[in-house]
C-alpha cells in the first residue's frame, strides 16, 4: 500500500465541494440506500464493481463511499466549510491523500475503509469530518481520503508537518495486520526470527519530495535522450491503440505482432504486472539486462484485466510469431551504430596521428630553440661560480688579516656568510625571471585540445567533430559533478574549508584498521569491525544516520590534519552539525562555516558558564543571590542545568510532557542530549533531543508538538501563546 499526500491548489482555493464531487463521482448511479453503522458515526455508500450509465457502458470510477463526522453525504462539504469558519487562520483546511494498492491486490471494500480509518488516527484526525472515496477507474485500486484539518468541536487544526513519515508507517503497520504486500516506501518491513519489524530505509528516495521523479524523467535529464517510457508514448502507442480498436484484433498475438514493428516485447513481471521491454539489441555478446519499462507507464489504455477478459491468460509471444523487421527501434540499428562508430573511430584516429606528428616536430623545434639558448644557460652558471670565488676570497682576506683578532675574524666570517646569502637570493630571483622570458621565446608545444581547437578554426571537419564531442563531455561531466555537490550537500559530511581536489589517502590512526575499495576510496575500521568513516578525497562520510561520539572524534582528528586550513560541515542535518561543532570547539578544531559562527559562540559561552558554576559551586551561586530555585526535573546531564542557570538562574526547571503536550518558547540552551526552551513565567521545559527528527536552532522561538511520544517542530502561529 502506497499512500501519497495531493497538495492543495496553488491559488490557495481549494475547495471541500470541488474535492468531494471528484472522489465521489458515479457513486449515486447505483441507486442503493446508504448504510449507517451505529458504532460510529459513520454512513457508507456501496456500489457493484461497475455499474452502468446512462448510455449503458460500465463505470468502474467510485465503487465505495465512507462519511464520517457528517450526516449526509450531500451536506458534507457545507458541514465541513461550517468547521473551518471557526478557524480563521487556518489557510488551509482540506487536506487530501490517496493509499494506492498494487495491480496484484484487490483487498476488500470493508478492509480498504478500516485501513483508511487507521491512517486518519495516526494523523490525529481520526474524530475529523471525512470522506473515504474508493476507486476501480485504474489499474491499481485506490482510495481517496478527503479530511477537514479543523476538529468539529475544538476547532483546532492539525499540524501536517512531515505527515508523509507518518503515512508511510501506518502503511507498513496495516499491511502487516491484513497480511498483504509489503510495497517500498520510507519505511520497510523486515523479518528477523519469523517476527517482522519496521524499520527506516535510508535508500528511499520519495517521487514527492525528491527534485525529479525517479525513472523516465531522471534517465532524460542524466542522458540527454528520450527515454524508453516517453518513446512508447509516441508512434508505438498510436499503433497499438488502433489494432487494440480494430474488431479484428482477437488474440495476444495481435498486441505482439505490433510491438515487434518497433522492437519491444510485452513481459509478465512475475507479480501479476506486465512490462514492456526493448529487444531491438538482442546481440549475445551485449552486456546487462535490456531496458524496460511498466506496460502502465508506456501505454496507459493497455489494462491486462480487460484483455484477459476478452482473450484469455496473458500468452507470451509465440515462438512462430510472424513479423517483418522493425520499422523503427527506440534505439536505432545496433549494426548500423556500430559502422558509424567505427567510421567515427578511423576518422579520430587518423585525427590524433595527425596531432603525433604536429607533436614531435614541435618537440624538434622547440629543442632547437632551446640549444640556441645554451649559451645563457652557461653564463648563469659562470654568475653563480664568480659568486662562490668572490665569497672565498673574502674569507682568505680575512684568515690573512694579521690585525684582526680571533673574535673580529669570527664576526667577519659571519658578516660575509650573511652577505654571501643575501647576494646568492638575489642572483637566482634575477636567473629565474631571465629563463622565463627566454622560456616564453621558445615555440609552443599544444596540448591535444589546444591542437584541435587551432585545426577546428582551418575548417578541419575530423577537427571540427571532435571539438564538438569535447564540449559535449564537459557538459556531461558537469552535470555529473553538480549532481555530485548536490548530494554531498544533503549527505553528512566533513570537507575541506577551501574547495581541494585532494585523493583518498592511506594514514595510521589510533587503532582504526583501513581497507580500499574497489572504487578507490578508503575506509577506516574500528578494530571490533564497526565503521569509523570512509575518506572519499575531498570529503569524509559515514554511509549511515547513526555516528558514534569516538568515529566523529577521529574523523574529526583526521580531516584537521589532512585540511590544514580548516574544516567545512556539509548536510541537512543540523543535529548533525551542532555535535560536530561542540566536539570540535572541544578539541580546538577550526570549523569555517559562516552560518554556524552563532552555534559556535553559544557553545563556547556555554562552556564558560559551565566552567564558571563549577568554580564557585552550585550551593555558592545560590547563596549570593539570596533566592531558592525551583527543581523538578531529574536530568541525565550533569551539565544540562548549569547551562540553563547560566541564562536563567531562578526558573522552576520541568521535563516535557509527551502526552500530546504542546510548548511554544524560545530555546536558550541545548547540549548532545537535551534541550531547554524558555516558555514563559520563568518556567523552562526541557526536550529529550532523541524524541526530535528534526531539532530546533538554539534562539528560535518555535512550537513543540508531541504525538505519541515524537516532537514535531513548527513556527508559533500566535506569539502571544503561552506553553501548556
Amino acid at each position: 500500500m502506497i499512500p501519497k499526500v495531493v497538495p492543495n491548489r496553488r491559488d490557495g482555493k481549494s475547495s471541500f465541494k470541488q474535492l468531494a464531487t471528484y472522489v465521489t463521482n458515479g457513486i449515486k448511479q447505483s441507486g442503493e440506500p446508504p448504510e449507517k453503522h451505529s458504532w460510529a458515526n459513520l454512513t457508507q455508500y456501496i456500489t457493484k464493481e461497475s455499474v452502468l450509465d446512462a448510455l449503458g457502458e460500465n463505470v468502474e470510477k467510485t465503487i465505495g463511499v465512507e462519511i464520517g463526522n457528517v450526516q449526509s453525504l450531500a451536506s458534507a462539504p457545507a458541514e465541513m466549510y461550517a468547521v473551518a469558519r471557526q478557524a480563521p487562520k487556518v489557510k488551509e483546511p482540506v487536506y487530501h491523500y490517496i493509499l494506492s494498492w498494487p495491480e496484484h491486490e484487490r483487498p476488500k471494500t470493508e478492509d480498504i475503509f478500516a485501513a483508511a480509518r487507521e491512517t486518519l488516527a495516526a494523523l490525529g484526525m481520526a474524530e475529523h469530518q471525512y470522506i473515504i472515496a474508493i476507486h476501480a477507474n485504474t489499474d491499481n485500486l485506490h482510495a481517496h481520503i478527503e479530511v477537514n484539518r479543523v476538529h468539529p468541536k475544538t476547532y483546532r487544526a492539525v499540524d501536517t508537518y512531515r505527515d508523509y513519515l507518518t503515512l508511510h508507517k501506518a502503511a507498513r503497520e496495516i499491511e502487516i495486520k491484513y497480511g498483504w504486500h509489503h510495497d517500498d516506501g520510507i519505511f520497510q518491513v523486515v523479518e528477523v526470527a519469523g517476527k517482522k519489524h519496521i524499520v527506516r530505509n535510508t535508500e528511499y528516495v520519495d517521487p514527492d519530495i525528491a527534485p525529479t521523479r525517479h525513472g523516465a524523467k531522471q534517465a532524460e535529464v542524466w542522458s540527454g535522450e528520450e527515454s524508453l517510457e516517453t518513446w512508447c508514448k509516441g508512434e508505438p502507442a498510436a499503433d497499438l491503440k488502433r489494432v487494440l480498436a480494430d474488431e479484428k484484433t482477437d488474440s495476444w498475438q495481435d498486441v505482439h505482432r505490433v510491438l515487434a514493428k518497433y522492437g519491444l516485447e510485452l513481459r509478465e513481471t512475475g507479480g501479476g504486472g506486465l512490462k514492456v521491454t526493448d529487444i531491438s539489441d538482442d546481440r549475445p555478446e551485449k552486456l546487462g539486462k535490456p531496458m524496460s519499462v511498466s506496460a502502465s507507464a508506456a501505454f496507459r489504455f493497455l489494462k491486462r484485466g480487460e484483455l484477459e477478459a476478452k482473450w484469455g491468460k496473458y500468452q507470451p509471444p509465440a515462438a512462430d510469431l510472424s513479423t517483418d523487421e522493425p520499422k523503427r527501434t527506440y534505439k536505432r540499428d545496433p549494426h548500423k551504430r556500430l559502422e558509424s562508430r567505427l567510421a567515427r573511430k578511423a576518422v579520430r584516429d587518423a585525427l590524433y596521428e595527425q596531432y603525433k606528428q604536429a607533436d614531435r616536430e614541435a618537440r624538434q623545434h622547440q629543442n632547437i630553440a632551446r640549444e640556441a639558448l645554451t649559451p645563457f644557460v652557461d653564463q648563469d652558471k659562470r654568475r653563480f661560480a664568480d659568486l662562490r670565488k668572490a665569497y672565498d676570497a673574502r674569507r682568505a682576506a680575512i684568515k690573512a688579516d694579521a690585525f684582526l683578532s680571533p673574535a673580529q675574524k669570527q664576526q667577519a666570517y659571519m658578516v660575509a656568510k650573511v652577505t654571501m646569502a643575501s647576494a646568492r637570493q638575489q642572483l637566482v630571483q634575477q636567473v629565474r625571471a631571465e629563463r622565463a622570458e627566454r622560456n616564453q621565446l621558445l615555440p609552443p608545444v599544444p596540448s591535444w585540445r589546444e591542437w584541435v581547437e587551432a585545426q577546428a578554426q582551418l575548417g578541419n571537419e575530423a577537427a571540427i567533430s571532435a571539438l564538438r564531442g569535447m564540449v559535449y563531455q564537459d557538459g556531461r561531466d558537469r552535470k555529473k559533478k553538480e549532481a555530485r555537490d548536490a548530494i554531498a550537500e544533503t549527505e553528512n559530511s566533513i570537507t575541506a574549508a577551501r574547495a581541494a581536489d585532494t585523493d583518498p589517502s592511506i594514514r595510521p590512526l589510533g587503532n582504526l584498521i583501513w581497507k580500499v575499495g574497489n572504487n578507490g576510496r578508503v575506509n577506516y575500521n574500528f578494530a571490533n569491525g564497526q565503521p569509523a568513516f570512509r575518506d572519499e578525497g575531498e570529503r569524509l562520510t559515514f554511509g549511515r544516520a547513526d555516528v558514534s561520539d569516538s568515529a566523529l572524534a577521529i574523523t574529526l582528528q583526521y580531516g584537521a590534519e589532512k585540511w590544514k586550513d580548516g574544516l567545512r560541515i556539509a548536510g541537512g542535518d543540523f543535529a548533525f552539525k551542532e555535535r560536530v561543532v561542540r566536539m570540535a570547539v572541544e578539541h580546538g578544531i577550526a570549523i569555517q562555516n559562516a552560518e554556524l559562527r552563532g552555534l559556535e559562540k553559544q557553545i563556547r559561552d556555554e562552556l564558560a558558564a559551565r566552567e564558571q558554576v563549577r568554580a564557585i559551586g552550585q550551593g555558592h551561586a545560590q547563596s549570593t543571590q539570596g533566592a531558592s530555585v525551583t527543581r523538578n526535573v531529574s536530568l541525565n546531564e550533569d551539565d544540562m542545568d548549569a547551562l540553563i542557570r547560566g541564562v536563567k538562574r531562578n526558573a522552576s526547571v520541568v521535563n516535557a510532557v509527551t502526552d500530546r503536550n504542546s510548548y511554544t518558547g524560545t530555546v536558550i540552551a541545548q547540549n548532545a542530549k537535551h534541550i531547554a526552551q524558555d516558555v514563559g513565567q520563568n518556567r523552562v521545559v526541557v526536550h529529550d533531543r532523541s524524541a526530535f527528527d528534526l531539532t530546533p536552532e538554539h534562539g528560535q522561538r518555535v512550537t513543540v508538538k508531541y504525538r505519541s511520544g515524537k516532537a514535531a517542530v513548527s513556527q508559533p502561529k500566535d506569539r502571544g501563546g503561552k506553553g501548556r
